[in-house]
């Protein structure tokens, strides 16, 4: 999937319907993910489904994952950037990921 979205044209910035919309895809992803599907950790799959969300609306976004060794346990984390700025994160949380994969 993410290799025929690679090398995309992007033109559209996000106004503010698409991040209505992004949101209300945010919330509805992670409630099934977590509630009814019980992924305790549901970013990398959520991140996918809103890439393609802004690619099919032709928005520039950044999937990025990164990972954090805290007292000796190594965690990983996804998610989305557009135009620099992480959607619906906690800014001081993924600061603390070193990025290894960025789309």
């Amino acid at each position: 999937m993410l290799t025929s979205l690679e090398g995309k044209s992007f033109t559209r910035p996000a106004d503010k319907r698409f991040l209505s919309k992004f949101n209300k895809f945010y919330e509805a992803s992670t409630f099934f993910l977590v509630r009814i599907f019980k992924d305790p950790n549901p970013c990398i799959i959520r991140s996918l489904i809103l890439y393609g969300l802004c690619t099919r609306y032709n928005i520039k976004a950044s999937l990025l994952t990164g990972v954090s060794k805290k007292e000796g346990v190594l965690t990983g984390h996804s998610w989305l950037e557009i135009d620099g700025n992480p959607i619906n994160e906690n800014k001081t949380y993924i600061n603390n990921f070193t990025i290894i994969y960025e789309i």
